[in-house]
Formats: C-alpha cells, sequence, structure tokens
C-alpha cells in the first residue's frame, strides 16, 4: 500500500452539535410534524429548520473563522426557544402570540450582524441572549400549565429551558462582576456554552416534543373510541325502551395541588387507589371510560335507588384510607349524575350534564354528588376541570 498519512479526524462541540441537531431534527420531522400535522407541530418542525441552518452557519463560521457567519449562527439559534413557545401554547389549545417570536426573529439577527466584529458585538450578544431567555422562561411557564400530562414527560424540556434562564441571566452579570478577562476570552467561554448549550437543549426538547405529540394523539384516539361506544349503548338502549340509564362524571377533588405536592410515583398510586374505589363501587354490567388521570365518566343501567347507593359507595371507597396508603393524601371526589330518564338519550348532552352537575358538587365543598335534571347550557368541556 502507499499513501499519504490521513489527517485524524478531528470531533469538537461544534461538528457534534451540528451532527446531534440534524438527527433529532429529522426524529421531530418523521414522529411529530409529518406524523401529526398541527400548527403546533409544524412550529416545531421550523424551529428544527431553523436549528439546522444556524448549526451549519455556526459549522462554516468556525472553521472560517468569520465574525458575521458566527454572529448570524448565535441569532438564529437564539430563535429555537420562542417557536417552541409559540407551539406549546397552540398545543394547549390557547391563542398563540405571534408579534414578539416575529420581531425576535427578526431583530435579534439584525442586532448581532451590525455589530459583528466590532466593540460592543459582546453587549449586544449578552442581550440578546438574556431576551431569548424569557422565551425560555415562558416555556417553562406553558410546560407547568399543561394539564393531565406526566411530569416526567415535561421535565427534560423545563429544566433545560430553566437551565437557558440560568445560564442567560449569569451571563449578563458576569459581563459586569469578572475581571481579569479580556472581551475575546469571555466571548470564546459564551460561543463554548453556547454549542454546549444547544445540543443539551435540542435533546430535551426532542425528547419532550415528541411524547407529548404522540401521548396526545394516543389519548385522543382512544377518548374517539370510548366515546362512540357509549353512543351506541345508549342508542340500543333507547331503541329497546329501556329507560334506567345515567352516565355519571367522576371529577378527583384538588387535582392540581394533589399533582404539584406530590412525587410523580406517588400520583401514580393515589391514581390507581381512585380508579380502584370507582371500580370496586359499581357493578360489571358499567361501563367505565377514564377520560384522564383525574376523571372517569361511567354509564350504568341502573334505577335511581341503586345509582345513588352506587354513588355513595364509590365515594366512600375513594375517601377510605386503608393501611398501606395511611401515610398519604385523603382523597375524595365529585361525581355527576345525569340520568336519561329526565334528560333523553343523548350521550353528548347527558355528557355535559354530568360534568356540570360534577363541577357543582365540587363547587361546594367535594366529596359529594349533584344530579343534572336539565340539560347543560354548555358542551362536554365541562369535564375538562
Amino acid at each position: 500500500m502507499t499513501g499519504a498519512a490521513l489527517a485524524p479526524l478531528n470531533i469538537d462541540v461544534t461538528t457534534s452539535m451540528v451532527a446531534v441537531v440534524t438527527a433529532l431534527a429529522v426524529l421531530v420531522f418523521g414522529l411529530a410534524t409529518l406524523a401529526k400535522p398541527s400548527r403546533a407541530t409544524v412550529a416545531w418542525g421550523v424551529a428544527y429548520a431553523i436549528g439546522i441552518f444556524g448549526a451549519y452557519l455556526w459549522l462554516g463560521g468556525y472553521q472560517l473563522d468569520d465574525p458575521v457567519m458566527r454572529a448570524g449562527a448565535s441569532a438564529t439559534l437564539f430563535s429555537f426557544e420562542p417557536l417552541v413557545w409559540w407551539g406549546l401554547r397552540a398545543f394547549a389549545r390557547r391563542r398563540p402570540i405571534s408579534w414578539p417570536v416575529i420581531a425576535f426573529m427578526v431583530l435579534g439577527p439584525v442586532l448581532l450582524l451590525t455589530t459583528a466584529g466590532s466593540p460592543i458585538y459582546q453587549i449586544a450578544f449578552r442581550v440578546l441572549f438574556l431576551v431569548a431567555s424569557i422565551f425560555a422562561a415562558l416555556v417553562v411557564y406553558e410546560l407547568i400549565r399543561l394539564r393531565n400530562v406526566p411530569r416526567d414527560i415535561t421535565m427534560p424540556l423545563l429544566l433545560a429551558s430553566a437551565m437557558f434562564v440560568l445560564l442567560a441571566v449569569t451571563a449578563a452579570v458576569s459581563a459586569v462582576t469578572v475581571r481579569g478577562l479580556t472581551a475575546e476570552q469571555q466571548m470564546g467561554i459564551l460561543r463554548g456554552t453556547n454549542s454546549t448549550g444547544a445540543i443539551v437543549l435540542s435533546a430535551c426538547a426532542a425528547f419532550t416534543l415528541i411524547l407529548l405529540v404522540r401521548t396526545d394523539a394516543d389519548a385522543a384516539s382512544r377518548a374517539h373510541d370510548d366515546a362512540e361506544r357509549l353512543r351506541r349503548r345508549l342508542a340500543r338502549a333507547h331503541a329497546r325502551g329501556e329507560e334506567d340509564w345515567s352516565v355519571l362524571a367522576v371529577h378527583l377533588d384538588d387535582p392540581v395541588d394533589l399533582r404539584d405536592a406530590l412525587t410523580i410515583g406517588t400520583f401514580a398510586e393515589l391514581i390507581a387507589r381512585h380508579r380502584a374505589g370507582i371500580e370496586k363501587s359499581l357493578p360489571a354490567s358499567a361501563d367505565i371510560h377514564v377520560v384522564d388521570d383525574t376523571t372517569t365518566v361511567i354509564v350504568i343501567n341502573a334505577g335511581d335507588e341503586a345509582v345513588a347507593h352506587h354513588i355513595r359507595d364509590m365515594l366512600s371507597r375513594i375517601s377510605s384510607v386503608d393501611d398501606e396508603a395511611a401515610a398519604g393524601p385523603r382523597l375524595s371526589a365529585s361525581v355527576g349524575w345525569a340520568p336519561a330518564s329526565a334528560l333523553g338519550f343523548d350521550y353528548d348532552v347527558l355528557l355535559a350534564a354530568a360534568g356540570l352537575a360534577a363541577l357543582d358538587a365540587r363547587a361546594r365543598g367535594g366529596d359529594r354528588w349533584a344530579r343534572a335534571d336539565r340539560p347543560a347550557p354548555a358542551s362536554p368541556a365541562n369535564l375538562e376541570a
């Protein structure tokens, strides 16, 4: 063999960032954006597309030692958090606020590109870093507000975004307090931190966002199938002239406080106790549909006295404390009861009425039930509380 000696392959944090961001973008595109297209997943797909562009631009600027390319790359990478925040609001069915995201994505590159190579670039970079951290803080806020989502899914992005805020504040404070380092040395530290942070943030975001999309899609599909089954069951009962049918909505009391106060494992055990209390109090013929961890819908064929007995037994079982759970929190629930004899056999009408009655029972202190004898003025969204 002949041959000249091959130069060793140099893989540093910059080339690693390009590889990792590209791989994560492919995962997000395939498992979220293309698999479940929506405003949220499209926004997240755009965030990763911009991330790829910024990563390659950063690599080019690093290899060519071009401050303008590095400035453009930094501004591009900072646009990731605003798009993730916009997508989270859309995912949670809250009105996305576009103007701050657009303003940041336009003015950020202008700020860094016009100051690249000048003495004030370091100040501009820190200012943009600090502004981007506001969006990171908003991401943390939106993740905390997400309902019926396990904390182990949101935790990676939540912690990474919180760390982003901490680093931005530290960078701003260090500009005033740190002495003994030249401006170029400080920028070198910031660039290294920025590259490493981009890898960590994009990885944590991909994990959280993909699981959010896949979990939400699976839950929606199961909920649709369960609702159709219950509609058909009530329709058959109505066709046979049966009258003694009811829909019950069972809401766990104080779910937000319980979720925030307990660890993931303890909360899961609590939910298991809650469901066990429901199942043990009902006859085998009752159809139980678990909407989420804190809400259950039941279709039951029984007379009024029997239904009232089952509800009282259910509340007693849920609130009772056994020996194994003696040290845990005391549970309670609110139950809404919508009888078909009074409201008809339209499942959606019964569901809305039962949900509103459950909210009324909760408003009166919880650990009780309320009966609906007329249709609710709202939609089945009453069950979301």
